[in-house]
């Protein structure tokens, strides 16, 4: 594919483009995020060795600085469409309910304690820990269709029956202890320094945001049928890659408002029971001697940017597409945070990373299929064809 057919088809503003861009942004801003977060609390040095408070302040400031800027972005960003477009009364949020907010504390708790995990270990295990997502989300999912079945919408129990054998078959089964067998290998390895307070921390951060996911698709579920609900995929014929585009913005805004809500009562409550201990953190992130306001400028950008970006894929794919796309984030994460750091991989933290990409490809049902017929994979395809018939002409 020459430069003319790849500037057209980058200004031609297709789904499929979009989506490998934002995906592409997605994993840089990720880790980049990773990589100034554990540089920002090592200037405070070691959680373990530090007053726990201060790190515990740090963390907390740290998330409500990333939620509140997400929160003016969201408010620039539909400010200057609705100057642009004429549509003044386009609104960023809908009505919010008290489940709507209930999300947005478990997303504040889990972006508050992956900074947590990040103060007491490292990037790359904070990181490993996560890879076990997909199996809390199993879980917990099993759990939400037994509640909305039998307490929301009273459906047969044959429907919930078949609905769980589905979730729960031989295939996601065996593929869940693949995931767990490369996590294990990967946090057992001499070179993983394996802070059990990182780990718990981790563990929490990843459950919080499978149970804001899960959430969100019960919710989706019990308002629409179930067939309507799972075929979320996107449909290129449906949406331009611009509205595919103010659409995923428009969720990031909602989930982000409703995280900084409790963030900043948090944060006010903490000023007005701890203001001593709260400034010194504040001026210790001043302080030119620790350098520190760099490394937090990137992880508060970076943290607002990568969401943004996760939030719009997944706005264009499928969740399962979006899992796949997550789990390989996260393997990316943890080699680009050992090579920074300069912590060396054994052969066996190797072979976990294979296994965990591995039990994370079998755990989607059809995975190549899905791929394939994603705007993702079609794009790669029909862009090798080009190149292909090119190379034979």
């Amino acid at each position: 594919m020459n430069t003319s057919s790849l500037i057209t088809r980058i200004f031609s503003a297709s789904i499929s483009t979009l989506i490998v861009a934002c995906t592409s942004c997605w994993y840089l801003s990720s880790n980049k995020n990773a990589i100034a977060s554990q540089v920002l609390f090592s200037k405070f040095g070691k959680a373990d060795e530090a007053e726990e408070i201060h790190i515990t302040l740090l963390a907390q400031l740290l998330t409500t600085s990333q939620l509140v800027l997400g929160v003016l972005f969201s408010l620039t960003f539909f400010t200057c469409r609705g100057y642009f477009t004429g549509n003044s009364d386009e609104r960023m949020l809908k009505n919010i309910s008290g489940y709507d907010l209930f999300i947005g504390v478990l997303h504040y708790v889990g972006s508050m304690c992956t900074n947590m995990g990040f103060a007491y270990g490292s990037a790359s295990l904070v990181q490993c820990v996560k890879l076990l997502e997909p199996i809390e989300t199993l879980v917990l999912m099993v759990i939400a269709i037994i509640v909305r079945d039998k307490v929301l919408l009273s459906r047969s129990e044959g429907n919930t029956k078949r609905e769980l054998q589905q979730i729960l078959s031989v295939r996601k089964v065996a593929s869940t202890l693949i995931i767990i067998g490369g996590t294990m290998m990967l946090l057992t390895q001499k070179s993983m320094d394996s802070n059990p307070k990182s780990i718990v921390f981790a563990l929490i951060s990843g459950f919080c945001m499978a149970s804001r996911n899960v959430l969100k698709k019960t919710a989706a579920s019990t308002a629409t049928s179930s067939s309507s609900a799972e075929t979320t995929t996107m449909k290129g014929s449906t949406k331009s890659s611009g509205e595919a585009f103010v659409s995923g913005i428009q969720s990031f805004a909602f989930i982000t408002t409703m995280a900084a809500i409790p963030a900043t009562v948090v944060t006010i409550m903490c000023y007005f029971y701890n203001s001593a201990t709260l400034k010194l953190v504040v001026s210790s992130l001043v302080d030119t001697e620790t350098d520190a306001m760099p490394s937090w400028g990137k992880a508060v950008v970076f943290h607002c940017l990568y969401n943004v970006f996760s939030i719009t894929v997944l706005s264009l794919t499928s969740a399962t597409t979006h899992s796949l796309l997550n789990v390989g984030k996260r393997i990316v994460n943890v080699l680009a945070a050992a090579t920074y750091f300069g912590v060396a991989l054994s052969l066996s933290g190797k072979g976990g990373i294979g296994l965990a990409a591995i039990g994370a490809f079998l755990y989607n049902d059809n995975s190549v299929e899905r791929i394939k017929n994603s705007a993702v994979g079609k794009y790669f395809i029909e862009a090798g064809r080009e190149e292909s018939s090119e190379v034979r002409n």
